[in-house]
Order: C-alpha cells, then sequence, then structure tokens
C-alpha cells in the first residue's frame, strides 16, 4: 500500500513499534486539516532548515485534536505515544526519575521492585503500581514514595538508583510521534519551558546520565483546549517554537454529517444536519454565556447513536448534550431558550415526523409568566394556532428549499431565507404582509408585491408624522453649536410608482455583488460572532483599564452572544452637493446605498442612510434627507434612494453631528459612519476653509469618545483637501467608481 506521506520507509521499527504506529479505523474520516498538515511535514522533511517537527493543535473539546495526532502516525508511519499533563506536574514527570534498585525483606516490596526492574520509563513504573495494587495513577504515585521512604531508612542496606526516563525522554530519544495533551493546566509554568531545547531542530535534553540528542524522526504534538477554566495561557516561547499551528474548531456541518455516517451508521442526512446545527448552536450558545462545558464531536456522536437504539431523540438531548454543558438551572434555562428562539426543535421534529401537526404543539415552547414578559419586553400575545402551524412548516420547508436551490438564489436574487431582522415588521398583518412579498419572488428590499402594496397615502401620512418629530430632535441637537440659529429642515423623501420600479431594476443590477458577498460573510460570521467582544459595559468578563478615564463605569468587555447584541452598526452619509453631478458621482454613489441596505438587510446590520445640501432656500439652510433611520424597515427604501440627485452646497457638519448623536445611541459593538463626498465643505454665508474644518473635527473628536470610527470615501477632484480635514487615517480614496458599490461592502464586511 502506497503511503504518500511517509517519512521513514527506509527506517526498521521494532515489532512493539510497529504496534505503536496507528491504524485509521473505517469510521475515521481525512479531513482537510490532516492533509495539509501531512502535506506540510512531507515537503520539508528533507529541508534541515525549514524542517516542521513541532505542531500546536488549538481549540475545543471534542473537535478532533487528538484523533488527529493519531491520524499523522498513521501518515507519516510513526509510532505514536502520547503523555497527558496535570495540573501538579514537575519537571521529574518532564524528564523521568532516581529510582532506588535494593534488596529487602519485605517480600510484597520485593516483588513490586522485581517488577519495576523490568520496565523502562517512569510511566511504566507508575502504571504496574496501579495495577500490582487496583489503584489510580495518583495513589501509585504516593506508593512509590513511600516505597522509596523505606529503603532510604533502612541504612544497612546499599542502595543504588536506576534513572528511568519519562515518556516525552522516550519518545523524542527513539523518534516517535509524541502528543503532549493539554499542557496549560500545568500550574508551575517553569515545567514545560525545560522541554524548549528538545523542541530546537538538533536539540537535547540534559539527563541524569547524560546528555541525549532529539531523534531526527521526532515529531512533537501539542494538543491542548482554548479558554477553558483552570487553563492558562501557553508559554510564548513555547508557542514560539512551533513550525505549524491550527486553529481546531468544530467542523463544517458537512463534514460532521460525514464523520456521523461513519461513526454511527445512521444515514438519515437532513436528521443527521439538524442534529448537528443544534450541536453547533448549544456550543456557541455556551461560549457567550461563559458556561464551561462544551458540546462537541463526542456529543454529536453519542446523541445521534441514541436515535440509532429507538431513542427519543428530544429525550435523549439532555444526558448526551445539554448535561454535559451544565445542570445548573439558569444555564439550562439559557440553553433552552437559545432552542427556541432559533426554532430549531421545530425542524428537526419536522425531519422525524413530516406531519407532525400535534407533534409542534408539545415543543412550541414554554408559556412565559407576565412578569418575565415585562422584563423581556413583550407586550403582545402570540399568533393563533393556526397561524404559528403555518410559520412553523414555512420554517421548516425554507431551510430545505434554500439549500437545494442555492444555485438559482445566487442567479436570481428572487427569494431569502434569512431571519427577519429587528426592524422588521412585527404585529401580525406586517408579517403577513412581509411573508407576502418573498413568495412574490421580488426583494424585501423594494416592497413592491401586492401584499406590501401599502397605500400610499396612509404611508406618506405617517411620514409626515415622523417627519416633524425627526425636526423637532435635530433642532435640539444643534444647540449650542455654530448652527443653531441657520435653518434646518430634516425631509422624508417623497417618491412614485415609477421610482418604485425603476429601485427594482437598479437593485438587480447590483444583486449579484450583494448576494455573492453576503454568502461569503454570513459564513465568516457563522464561525466567528461569538467571539467578539463588546466594549465599553457596565459589567463582563474582562477589564479595559483605557475606559476609566471616561468615569462612565464602563470599563468592562464582554462576549456577544449570537442571538443579541450586533457586532456592527452603520450610519451612511451622502454629499447631494451640486458637483455630484460630475461624472456621474451621485449614479455610483446611489447605487452603491443601494447595495449597502440590500447587504446590511441580508446580514442583520442596523444601518441609517442621510443624505443632504444646504442653501436650497433662505428658510433651508441645511436640508437632510432621512433616507432611512435606525427604527425603520426596508419598506420602499429603494424607492426613497432613487429620489437622490444633486442638489446645492453641502454643509457638512450638520449631518454629521446628527448621524454621530443617533449612531452613538445604537447597542453595537462596533459604529461605523462613512461619509461619501466629492469635495470640500462650503456653504452660506461663510462655511468653508479653516471654518469648516474645525467644525467637522470637533464633531469627530466629540464622538470618537464614544467609540465611533469615521471613514471618508472620496470620490471626486477635492480628495486632497478631504484627505486634510479627516486625516490621513480616516481617508479612502474611491478611484474607480464603477467598482464602489462592491469596494463599500467589503470594506463595511471589514467590521463584522
Amino acid at each position: 500500500m502506497t503511503m504518500p506521506y511517509a517519512v521513514t520507509n527506509k527506517r526498521v521499527f521494532s515489532r512493539l513499534e510497529k504496534q505503536m504506529i496507528w491504524q485509521k479505523p473505517t469510521s475515521h474520516q481525512t479531513s482537510e486539516i490532516e492533509l495539509r498538515i501531512a502535506s506540510e511535514i512531507k515537503n520539508n522533511w528533507d529541508d534541515t532548515e525549514m524542517k516542521i517537527m513541532n505542531v500546536l493543535l488549538e481549540g475545543d473539546a471534542g473537535s478532533g485534536k487528538t484523533q488527529l495526532a493519531k491520524a499523522l502516525s498513521y501518515d507519516l508511519q510513526l509510532p505514536y505515544t502520547k503523555v497527558t499533563c496535570f495540573a501538579d506536574m514537575d519537571k521529574s514527570d518532564v524528564f523521568g526519575a532516581l529510582l532506588p534498585v535494593v534488596a529487602t525483606d519485605d517480600k510484597t516490596d520485593g516483588e513490586l521492585l522485581e517488577a519495576i526492574y523490568q520496565t523502562d520509563s517512569l510511566d511504566a513504573v507508575l502504571k504496574l503500581i496501579a495495577q500490582h495494587y487496583s489503584i489510580d495513577l495518583a495513589a501509585a504515585k504516593m506508593r512509590l514514595a513511600a516505597l522509596v521512604s523505606r529503603v532510604d531508612a533502612n541504612e544497612q542496606e546499599v542502595v543504588h538508583y536506576k534513572f528511568y526516563p519519562s515518556e516525552i525522554v522516550r519518545a523524542v530519544e527513539k523518534g516517535y510521534l509524541l502528543e503532549i495533551q493539554e499542557p496549560t493546566v500545568i500550574r508551575d509554568a517553569s515545567v514545560l519551558v525545560a522541554l524548549n531545547s528538545a523542541l530546537e531542530p538538533n536539540g537535547m535534553l540534559n539527563l541524569p546520565t547524560g546528555i541525549i540528542k532529539r531523534h531526527l524522526d521526532c515529531v512533537i504534538v501539542i494538543t491542548t483546549n482554548r479558554n477553558y477554566q483552570g487553563n492558562r495561557p501557553l508559554n510564548e516561547s513555547l508557542r514560539d517554537r512551533m513550525q505549524h499551528a491550527e486553529r481546531m474548531d468544530l467542523p463544517e456541518l458537512a463534514v460532521m454529517v460525514e464523520r456521523a455516517v461513519a461513526k454511527t451508521g445512521v444515514t438519515n442526512l437532513p436528521l443527521l444536519t439538524k442534529m448537528a446545527e443544534i450541536i453547533r448552536l448549544l456550543d456557541e450558545t455556551a461560549k457567550t454565556n461563559a458556561i464551561k462545558g462544551v458540546a462537541g464531536m463526542r456529543s454529536y456522536f453519542y446523541w445521534v447513536n441514541t436515535f440509532k437504539q429507538g431513542q427519543d431523540v428530544f429525550k435523549s438531548l439532555y444526558p448526551k448534550v445539554i448535561y454535559k454543558l451544565t445542570t445548573e438551572p439558569n444555564e439550562i434555562t439559557l440553553l433552552e431558550q437559545a432552542l427556541d428562539d432559533s426554532r430549531l426543535l421545530v425542524s428537526l421534529r419536522q425531519v422525524l415526523v413530516p406531519d407532525a401537526s400535534d407533534a409542534l404543539k408539545e415543543i412550541r415552547g414554554r408559556k412565559i409568566s407576565a412578569q418575565e414578559a415585562d422584563m423581556r419586553n413583550i407586550t403582545e400575545e402570540a399568533p393563533s394556532e393556526a397561524v404559528l402551524q403555518s410559520y412553523e412548516v414555512k420554517d421548516a420547508t425554507d431551510a430545505t428549499d434554500a439549500k437545494n436551490n442555492e444555485a438559482e438564489l445566487e442567479e436570481s436574487s428572487n427569494k431569502t431565507t434569512e431571519k427577519p431582522s429587528p426592524e422588521q415588521p412585527q404585529t401580525k398583518g406586517e408579517r403577513e404582509a412581509h411573508d407576502g412579498a418573498s413568495e412574490t419572488g421580488k426583494e424585501n428590499t423594494e416592497g413592491i408585491s401586492k401584499e406590501q402594496n401599502v397605500d400610499i397615502e396612509t404611508y406618506e401620512k405617517a411620514e409626515k408624522e415622523l417627519r416633524k418629530e425627526l425636526n423637532k430632535k435635530a433642532r435640539s441637537a444643534m444647540k449650542g453649536t455654530i448652527h443653531e440659529k441657520e435653518g434646518l429642515i430634516i425631509q422624508r423623501p417623497k417618491f412614485t410608482k415609477e421610482d418604485v420600479a425603476k429601485a427594482q431594476d437598479l437593485t438587480q443590477e447590483v444583486m449579484p455583488v450583494v448576494t455573492r458577498l453576503t454568502k461569503k460573510i454570513t459564513d465568516i460570521l457563522e464561525n466567528d460572532q461569538s467571539e467578539v467582544y463588546g466594549k465599553g459595559k457596565y459589567s463582563g468578563t474582562r477589564f479595559d483599564a483605557s475606559r476609566v478615564a471616561y468615569g462612565d463605569y464602563r470599563t468592562f468587555d464582554k462576549k456577544n452572544p449570537p442571538h443579541e447584541e450586533p457586532s456592527l452598526a452603520l450610519a451612511l452619509r451622502i454629499d447631494e452637493s451640486g458637483s455630484m453631478l460630475k461624472d456621474e458621482r451621485i449614479k455610483n454613489a446611489r447605487l452603491a446605498a443601494l447595495a449597502v441596505a440590500s447587504f446590511a438587510e441580508k446580514v442583520n446590520i442596523p444601518l441609517m442612510i442621510y443624505g443632504d445640501t444646504a442653501d436650497l432656500s433662505s428658510r433651508e439652510k441645511t436640508s437632510i434627507y432621512s433616507y432611512k433611520e435606525f427604527s425603520d424597515d426596508y419598506l420602499y427604501l429603494g424607492a426613497k434612494l432613487v429620489t437622490m440627485k444633486p442638489r446645492q452646497n453641502n454643509r457638512d457638519g450638520v449631518s454629521l453631528r446628527l448621524l454621530s448623536q443617533k449612531l452613538a445611541e445604537e447597542n453595537a459593538t462596533t459604529k461605523l459612519l462613512i461619509n461619501i463626498s466629492d469635495g470640500q465643505p462650503k456653504a452660506l454665508p461663510d462655511y468653508t476653509g479653516t471654518k469648516a474644518k474645525e467644525d467637522i473635527q470637533a464633531v469627530m473628536t466629540e464622538f470618537e469618545r464614544q467609540g465611533i470610527i469615521y471613514l471618508a470615501a472620496a470620490i471626486g477632484d477635492d480628495k486632497e483637501a478631504i484627505k486634510t480635514i479627516y486625516g490621513s487615517e480616516r481617508f479612502l480614496d474611491i478611484s474607480d467608481l464603477e467598482t464602489f458599490p462592491e469596494d463599500l461592502i467589503q470594506l463595511i464586511s471589514r467590521y463584522l
């Protein structure tokens, strides 16, 4: 059999060493990481300068670290051995120990010493004692210490000592693949530092019996969990000596399913996929809520195996998964709430029992008390049974349809399966109208389906009331600024049916880019969102000393749960001055805004869009066009953006201050304000030059202290002037307006 990654073809092993080479079981699924590491080691094996002999595998429990280390033994054809570290491990456990060789009158000690003499390592001695006395390894270590004490107390005997090397020394000397498990649990950080010299390519270990050199075939794989209770950071010097490192997370859903099929023999792929999704959700929820347990591959396999045995998977979920995470009632409630919110158990029931209208009632969720409803700000009762059942069937089928028709989705971008954002309709009537829009095959962003064709007269009446409120707040925000006595009007753009149709065409123009980037970003967010820390909290898991100076007591960082606080809130300010007419700048800015709006809706980014101009009339010194507030849904947003056009002058500081104030109030980890402009500010009577520059910089200085990030996208001739105003660290030079929509979305995605 050809072994493409074998590095020991010319080496002769003993019978015992051949048995130590791991053999892959039929259930083993070769992963991409395994092939990558084996290939890296093989390709550099004969390069004395760049040889890879030390590998770090860091990740969650159950992510396959030990399985991967064993698989490398097979791939490289090296004998496999391991050492599991423990809290009180000391240097004698790393190197070995001197043990006495004496005669004794004690028959039991004599038998034991006779057996000890036949072993060749300290680990083997401890295992032998444990087996001899039927005790664990910790007790065996104490028994060995007692034996040594008795021997030392016998002054009449001539004492001889023999050095018994550790398993680490044996592997280094004989050229094995050595797995060192969980070194981060060792209390004494200096213990593994003693291995530093052995980790070098021509490393050596200084033992009582002399110096041994590291065998040229020795490969050391360190496997450790990440951020678990009792763990300590891996020593920097040790980490630096790792020539290859891998982050080991739960594998992708498809890989989890493949391994479950091989491990358990269950072939119901929809069932396995849904169970894998539940495992991932529970694991992510546990991390974000500081629950110490882990839902990993082991839990997944044993849970799937209960289905194979005919058990109820909803009941076996607790002993196989949830109780392994925690048995604390409050923490179990958090996990159950996450399952309820995700509706994954509903979908799982649909897979098991396709016609499950009665069963769905059983798992819909718990009925909460009036007090809890008030705490969670719930003001409405649940919809009727008939409506709920129609939603449940739709939830289960939509997810399947999305997977089966992914190619069609990429091509037409007509249907979305993402969960509605918090800003979308929440009442029964609004939900029915909103769901109807999805079924017509048109984008929700445009709101142009028959079900969503809200009477424009009614819509404009509501807009009028909102406009009054916005103007009141805007004028209040300008008090104490140089704009206080200038005229200011907030407009809510009006639109026609022709604008609605035009918005649909323009959205379809940018939708291929939006769909492609959305899919890419969504995949990243699924893995990374739970790792994000929200800053500026009144309480949390990490103390941020840099925030003490603010005096607002928000000096902690806290991980964002996957179903709660968004990682990004975004505000767009678009210059609608007359110069935007040149070179189709306003057209490209409009397309970019449409693309960002579609992208934000798909990935649930809170979004606000303002356009502005100045000096349209003596009464309207500054006119702000509120295309979208954070509180708005996406109904008719495309039609509003179509009305964007070049107008008159620009008084940038007004719109920046209004956007900054509202952005600062958003509950988000990252608050990003992007200014799209083609020139420096200029408005009557004297808003230009140094006065305008100082005003804009004062706004940024004030709100950067509140966590807002400013970026200025320059799309015109006055790029150097814009760079001077906003600073080089905030400046973006948009050289190609044709790719501006795509470039802007990619820029935003960096902050997710």
